[in-house]
């Protein structure tokens, strides 16, 4: 079970981000000085950027102003609960609860709801599974069914051998949030325990398919594959899972560096090749993220960023990492490039020209920005003007065969 328990810490790290961002989503209404409001917010900050003992120590000064903020405790025992600290993270939950009991109308329904989950959490954690059965059906009670709570009980039912009711549990979870990838996961390991290899086969598949930087997936398909004699595709899994095993161990030692060094900019941008040598790119555009907070002035950040969001096409989100790059740095031609193609794709066609032009004057013979930009003149019907740029570039490189054609096909609309 050692490649599940490394799963185990995986998934507690998710959701108690997931925590983070419910919290947050519940924080300003129970907020009514400016300065605890600015406090609390600097205390969400340090916690995206893993600096955890300021984070501690934003939301104690909350909770020196108003011991009572139920807000703050929340967060609080978030902190703790990420620095492993589970105890002192359990003593703050039933903080919340305490005051849940007495005064109903300070604790909004959905914080007393996720105070149980992560109450259950911690306890599945300590192996205290009765308890955390308990906070998990309290919770489930308050949050109506969500995917959250019967993914909890899910486990919690797994570990106790209660597959049936695991598996109600996780098919709840499903059916109000398909991509739950974990749950296939444990699908899969219920499949395995009930001697059910093609099952389990299936239900890792998808695992891998929804989030394919699981080590333990490839782990456990490599032995349903055992089960069912397939022993070529065994030693592929297998191999597949030293090749995770790898990674995963190679992001753990760089993170448990920057944990002790969190402003290495250096380390911070191996972590960030390290991911991307993975193709796992959301964990990449996270790292150039928390890069920048430590380093706003970090020109290469912002172009780096860049580029993930338009391999992953978002525009709205790369086109200010370009504009910052231009921002910091006026003289980036390759910014203006990826800012007209940006612009050009959303017909925004004055800022893309603009762009262009920019390289353009910069750099009277860069061809790609010719191009790009007759193909904005195009789109806009400028033909004649888009003529006059395929002829410069033909000027500039005779054998360039892409801009000859397209100055036959303008000739030939012409007539």
């Amino acid at each position: 079970m050692e490649v599940d328990q490394k799963r185990w810490h995986i998934t507690l790290s998710e959701i108690a981000v997931f925590f983070m961002i419910i919290s947050t989503l519940l924080l300003i209404p129970s907020l009514g000085k400016t300065d605890s409001a600015s406090e609390m917010q600097q205390g969400v900050e340090y916690v995206k950027l893993r600096l955890y003992p300021q984070a501690v120590d934003s939301f104690k000064s909350v909770l020196s102003q108003n011991p009572t903020d139920v807000n703050a405790l929340f967060h609080l025992g978030n902190v703790y609960k990420l620095q492993d600290e589970l105890e002192l993270a359990i003593e703050t939950y039933k903080k919340i609860l305490s005051n849940a009991a007495t005064k109903h109308k300070t604790v909004n329904a959905q914080l007393y709801g996720y105070t149980h989950l992560a109450l259950a959490e911690i306890y599945c954690k300590q192996s205290q599974l009765k308890v955390a059965e308990q906070h998990a059906i309290e919770a489930d009670q308050t949050l109506s069914n969500s995917a959250e709570t019967q993914y909890r009980l899910g486990y919690i039912y797994t570990h106790q051998a209660k597959f049936d009711k695991a598996l109600v549990a996780f098919n709840k979870t499903l059916a109000s949030k398909p991509d739950f990838a974990e749950v296939y996961e444990w699908l899969g390991l219920i499949a395995l325990m009930q001697q059910k290899p093609r099952k389990a086969i299936s239900n890792y598949k998808i695992a891998i398919q929804k989030k394919p930087f699981v080590q333990s997936a490839y782990y456990n398909l490599a032995k349903a594959y055992r089960l069912l004699g397939d022993m070529e595709s065994a030693k592929t899994h297998l191999k597949l899972f030293q090749k995770m095993k790898a990674y995963y161990d190679q992001t753990y030692t760089i993170e448990g560096a920057l944990a002790e060094d969190p402003k290495n900019t250096a380390l911070r941008l191996k972590l960030a090749e390290t991911h991307l040598e993975h193709k796992n790119i959301p964990a990449a555009v996270t790292t150039y993220q928390i890069l920048l907070r430590f380093n706003p002035e970090y020109v290469s950040g912002y172009d780096k960023l860049g580029r993930l969001y338009m391999e992953l096409n978002i525009p709205n989100r790369a086109i200010p990492m370009f504009q910052k790059v231009i921002e910091l740095n006026p003289d980036v031609i390759e910014a203006h490039v990826r800012l007209g193609w940006l612009y050009s794709n959303q017909k925004t066609y004055d800022k893309a020209e603009f762009h262009l032009k920019k390289v353009i004057q910069k750099m009277p013979k860069h061809t790609l920005a010719y191009h790009g930009l007759a193909e904005v003149y195009v789109k806009q019907e400028r033909l004649e003007k888009a003529v006059g740029i395929y002829q410069k570039i033909t000027e500039l490189d005779p054998d360039d065969k892409d801009a000859r054609t397209a100055l036959r096909n303008l000739e030939r609309i012409k007539k």
